[in-house]
């Protein structure tokens, strides 16, 4: 298990269960009305510039949700990551598989806009993180500003709720850490110590704001402030999406910050072309820019075929420049 916390949690709950004896008057549902099994799983292939080529199950992700009708619901999501890989002039290899409990939380529903969780969670920040199930998204990989410059998964508790008007909705969410990973992950940056604030409205577009503060896990033990805004618009067929952010550290100067702008045009037969233009600045790199095309085939809404191809100054493991293609399945 990834830590203590989630033991914790799960203990917890698992009491909660056992020591709630069920009103007269609430009928039980039998376990398999209660508890849903799913998930998604995706493959890609990489050619690099000058470099090798790869292929990789790149993850398999299972959600196990337990929702009675009554106000809790419980839900996990385990994450076996690159159970295989192959690099060109090698062979296949599971060295790199990683088994991660990527979420564990309970929810209790007071209202509608009020709903507490517990457990480990995706950060409200911004859309790309809380959306990025590979099925759901049009790239094989994900902005680089989302995965480099903040906690993308909180061990703690949140608030948060909906609140409706006539022209649309405003979502809030307030969010603390409780306990920092006791394992760090591979090639990302590690944070803890966070909390924050994310507001958002969603109507005939969408606007959100994001205030969070955090520590990151290095020698300099440096803590940031960041703000951040995010948007999005679909018309047509048409999708027009962006985040920006800007850091701030705490007892000294930064520079770090970013951003990405993603465009979607349907061509037809389910076909849709992607483009995306994006910047990451941080402290030992500078500011450097990146930028993709490609293409996308929703077979349904839950099966996607990839095609792309990412240029520009800097790249990392899950974003190379050059081709990638991949295959998602949500199931």
């Amino acid at each position: 298990m990834r830590n203590l916390f989630i033991s914790v949690v799960a203990s917890v709950v698992a009491a909660w269960l056992t020591c709630n004896p069920a009103r007269a008057d609430e009928i039980a549902p039998a376990p398999t009305d209660s508890l849903r099994v799913g998930g998604y799983a995706s493959a890609d292939v990489r050619s690099h510039p000058g470099g090798p080529a790869t292929a990789q199950l790149y993850g398999t992700s299972l959600f196990i949700t337990w929702d009675a009708g009554s106000r809790l619901r419980l839900f996990s999501e385990l994450e076996l990551e690159t159970p295989l890989t192959w690099t060109s002039g090698h062979s296949v290899t599971t060295k790199n598989a990683d088994f991660d409990i990527e979420r564990l939380y309970a929810d209790y529903n007071f209202t509608d806009a009020l709903i507490a969780r517990g457990g480990r969670f995706l950060t409200p920040i911004g859309r790309w993180n809380v959306i990025h199930a590979a099925p759901l998204v049009w790239t094989t990989s994900r902005p680089a500003v989302t995965e480099r410059l903040f906690p993308m998964a909180v061990n703690g508790a949140m608030l948060y709720g909906t609140v409706s008007t006539r022209e649309g909705a405003f979502d809030y969410a307030v969010y603390g850490e409780a306990l920092g990973d006791q394992t760090d992950e591979r090639n990302e940056p590690n944070f803890e110590d966070t909390h924050g604030l994310r507001l958002a409205y969603t109507g005939s577009f969408e606007v959100g704001m994001t205030l969070s503060e955090f520590e990151e896990k290095t020698l300099g033990r440096a803590r940031y402030r960041m703000v951040g805004l995010d948007f999005f618009k679909a018309m047509d067929g048409w999708e027009f999406s962006g985040e920006a952010y800007r850091r701030f550290k705490r007892g000294g100067e930064d520079h770090s910050g970013g951003g990405y702008l993603q465009a979607v045009a349907p061509l037809g037969n389910r076909w849709f072309a992607v483009g995306r233009v994006e910047n990451l600045r941080l402290p030992d790199t500078g500011s450097e820019g990146r930028w993709l095309v490609g293409a996308a085939w929703r077979r349904n809404a839950r099966q996607v075929l990839k095609l792309e191809y990412a240029g520009g100054r800097y790249e990392y493991p899950d974003a190379t420049r050059g081709f990638a293609a991949s295959y998602a399945i949500l199931f």
